[in-house]
């Protein structure tokens, strides 16, 4: 069984996202991958690759690993994950997410805000995915006739609290309401954690925005967090066909494949009701984090200080539709991430989404979209391209 070696941290959702759509294409062709976490210098990365002697590899984002060399990897047998190349981006092949689509739709969710400034946090250090999404932040900021507000820290070693010292300050100077992009969702968090210390009022002084969308972090930070997904799953499993087509020859040039996002996932960090209720407020944050573990409508509106029919009333006039249709779309959305995941048991996706019945999420399910599960399945995978090979006439 043939070897890839596939450089890459685990330590986010977007890491393992990325393996699981790399394992899926290697079943295909019968690979075998090593995933290779955490970072080695140069020595450790050639006494691995004499150990396993890969017919190719995949590298990402360089997070703590040595800068990748090409006397260990070839161009011919070499595919990048938004990571920067050993030598001039053009003579490897890449696939990368879609910054300017990204961008564009997270920009717009700030616009829509009407907030009087705009600014761009990056990552804590330099990488292609940050620097991508810092540049399509200045493009989309000019186009609109604004500023491109930019944070930049000075970086050091044991610079946490400073560095947190420096973006509070850097928030202050913003006129409100004022609207942020974070480079990633851990970033997002750390925005809303200075706006805290800062005394600044989310979503209210200013409107957050982050990339990458991983549920566990941006439903668990107060508010929760706005974010645009990436479909890194889809990234992965491109980047293992593109190294296969490489190994047999079909690619002629070294192309950069560019994985388009899912969307924008709105939560409180940026929405800005029609009328200010702060039982409003907390009613989607209930929903929002609790809508697939079988929350109720009735649990719901039990939070605001008033009859349930006042209280449904409050939160249409807020929002524009009532507690169950809200539940009911963020379930939706979750099912339809698992859908998309082809690994991923029909019969467990009711339960996952916070239906106790199966028939009832399926009833519902059609009801919204016009397809069974697995007509939606299979029309989300042909779009995506990743149905198996043999589904497929793209390969042999």
């Amino acid at each position: 069984m043939d070897t890839v070696l596939l450089f890459q941290k685990l330590d986010s959702s977007a890491g393992r996202q990325r393996l699981e759509g790399l394992t899926a294409f290697a079943r295909e062709v019968g690979w075998n991958i090593h995933c290779q976490s955490d970072p080695l210098d140069a020595d450790q990365v050639r006494d691995l690759v004499e150990l396993w002697r890969p017919v190719g590899a995949i590298l990402s984002t360089n997070d703590g690993h040595v800068e990748y060399e090409t006397d260990i990897f070839s161009p011919d047998s070499t595919v990048l994950q938004d990571c920067y190349p050993p030598v001039g981006m053009e003579k490897f092949a890449m696939v990368t997410t879609d910054s300017a689509a990204a961008t564009d739709i997270a920009f717009r969710e700030l616009i829509g805000a009407k907030c009087a400034a705009y600014g761009f946090v990056p990552w804590s250090a330099r990488r292609l995915w940050s620097d991508n999404r810092r540049m399509q932040f200045r493009r989309i900021a000019k186009k609109h006739g604004f500023v491109a507000n930019e944070f930049a820290p000075a970086y050091g070693p044991g610079s946490g609290k400073a560095l947190q010292t420096q973006l509070i300050a850097w928030l202050r100077t913003f006129p409100r309401p004022f609207g942020l992009l974070a480079a990633n969702d851990i970033v997002g968090m750390n925005v809303l954690n200075a706006c805290r210390l800062a005394r600044i009022t989310v979503p209210f002084d200013c409107i957050v925005v982050g990339y990458d969308d991983d549920e566990s972090l941006c439903n668990g930070t107060n508010p929760t967090l706005s974010s645009v997904g990436l479909n890194f799953r889809e990234a992965g499993y491109r980047a293992g066909e593109l190294l296969y087509r490489l190994l047999r020859g079909e690619v002629k040039d070294k192309p950069v494949v560019s994985i388009p996002p899912v969307g924008l996932s709105r939560r409180s960090s940026s929405r800005i009701f029609l009328q200010a209720d702060r039982y409003v407020l907390k009613a989607s944050e209930m929903i929002q984090t609790e809508a697939c573990n079988g929350v109720a409508a009735k649990d719901v509106l039990s939070v605001f200080p008033c009859s349930r029919r006042m209280a449904e009333m409050r939160f249409r006039k807020a929002t524009g539709h009532s507690v169950l249709e809200e539940i009911r779309a963020v379930r939706l959305k979750k099912a339809k991430a698992l859908l998309a995941n082809p690994c991923r048991e029909l019969s467990v996706i009711a339960e996952e989404c916070g239906y106790e019945s199966d028939t009832t999420f399926r009833r519902i399910f059609k009801e919204e979209t016009g397809l069974t599960l697995r007509e939606w399945r299979t029309a989300a995978l042909l779009d995506q391209g990743t149905l198996p090979i043999l589904s497929r006439s793209k390969l042999p």
